[in-house]
């Protein structure tokens, strides 16, 4: 009957095991969403699209700072299903949190890679994704999905779709020097003519 207005509020006020339902409809967001809090095993974090609603909740960070991502997953032990992350000036969600699950969700026209996984992140499963159009300034670094760099062991695709990037579908270059030699596992995903751009021109 009082629903919050903004993803932060309900986050601040949530504790493990607590579900947030999120409408369908376009919800604009001028600042990042930062994502820090730690659910277990027994008891996760959900971030759900409301069920029945008519339309897909879209997250809109056109109005972000230049360079800002839009969502950053820093907990652990996240579910995150069904949420549109759109227009976003950096990726759309980065992850570096561990044992989270990104199910049904959609990274889209975002000025850098539209979900990507670093600095540690592990044990993330990434579910019937879709990530497109995706597109930098330079056309030379916007990926669908990327684990990479520093990222962790144990991350997980599967079912994932990445088309129409200006870069790769999926990116998986590692820091030089890397010691851990992690492992990401893709499974049953596609990957389709990345290095277009939106409009079906080639990208630099």
């Amino acid at each position: 009957s009082t629903p919050f207005k903004t993803i932060t509020k309900a986050i601040s006020s949530a504790v493990a095991g607590d579900i947030i339902y999120l409408r369908g409809g376009t919800h604009v967001y001028t600042s990042k969403i930062s994502i820090n809090k730690n659910g277990n095993v027994n008891n996760r974090y959900y971030l759900l699209a409301y069920p029945g609603d008519a339309t897909r909740p879209v997250l809109d960070f056109s109005g972000l700072p230049s360079g800002t991502r839009g969502v950053q997953l820093s907990g652990t032990f996240w579910t995150i299903k069904g949420i549109d992350f759109y227009k976003a000036p950096d990726n759309g969600m980065h992850i570096d949190g561990a044992y989270n699950i990104v199910e049904f969700c959609s990274f889209y026209e975002c000025v850098d890679t539209g979900l990507q996984l670093a600095n540690g992140a592990n044990n993330n499963q990434i579910i019937n994704c879709d990530s497109y159009y995706n597109k930098d300034a330079t056309d030379g670094n916007a990926d669908g999905f990327a684990a990479k760099l520093d990222v962790g062991t144990g991350n997980s695709f599967r079912g994932c779709r990445a088309w129409q990037n200006s870069d790769d579908g999926w990116d998986g270059l590692l820091t030089a020097g890397l010691s851990t030699n992690p492992a990401t596992t893709y499974d049953s995903c596609w990957c389709f003519m990345n290095g277009y751009l939106k409009s079906g021109t080639a990208s630099a």
